[in-house]
């Protein structure tokens, strides 16, 4: 456990015995596929960081429909700055598959806080790369089609390798849909599009871009 905090943005540069710290005060907790970890509105105890598996952190209104903010993997934090606030939580959190977290109470967080100078300095630093993410993603919303963002969305997931530029994580088209705040049936027409132009393949649970995306659709 103590490797993964230490790549965690939060912790990574604690020392050896300062990670043995935030380890002792952590709780292990195992998340079953499509559970729930916390609900919008529900009163802010702790923070967490995912040790396996993936969790998507999302909104969702009374008809079901639902916007996924980020999909964490292994060695991300999360909920850290609601605990500065009297706030409730304003997001859900649900594993998408098996998942390991580990939490850490609000009391031990803050007294964590008061004895490490490295951590004031890293939580800032989230915080402003969270608040960069949110203004990126509300421009996006405000001067992007749908095909712009999922454009922006293909991008930012998908690494090099010897096919193409890959996006190895399991996507519906109602998972895309989600991210980008669409409907699915726009996001079959678009792929369609891609993968009769060239420029996306899918299948076997993953999507390679195979040459540069167009500027517009």
């Amino acid at each position: 456990m103590r490797s993964i905090l230490a790549q965690t943005q939060l912790f990574c540069s604690l020392t050896d015995a300062e990670l043995a710290q935030v380890e002792s005060l952590g709780i292990l907790r195992n998340i079953a596929k499509g559970t729930i970890l916390f609900y919008e509105n529900d009163v802010v105890e702790c923070m967490y960081v995912l040790l396996e598996g993936r969790l998507k952190l999302y909104s969702s209104n009374d008809s079901g429909r639902e916007f996924v903010y980020h999909v964490a993997e292994p060695g991300i934090s999360f909920g850290e700055l609601a605990l500065f606030c009297d706030e409730r939580r304003s997001i859900c959190a649900e594993a998408e598959t098996d998942c390991v977290v580990m939490s850490i109470h609000k009391a031990d967080f803050m007294s964590l806080l008061l004895t490490t100078p490295e951590l004031k300095d890293q939580m800032l630093n989230s915080a402003m790369k969270i608040i960069f993410s949110l203004t990126n993603m509300v421009r996006d919303f405000a001067l992007k089609d749908v095909y712009g963002r999922i454009r922006v969305l293909f991008e930012r997931l998908a690494q090099p390798t010897a096919e193409g530029l890959l996006i190895d994580e399991q996507m519906s088209q109602q998972d895309i849909a989600d991210r980008v705040g669409a409907s699915r049936e726009m996001i079959a027409k678009i792929m369609r599009e891609l993968v009769a132009g060239g420029y996306v393949e899918t299948g076997r649970k993953r999507l390679v871009i195979l040459k540069k995306l167009p500027e517009q659709f």
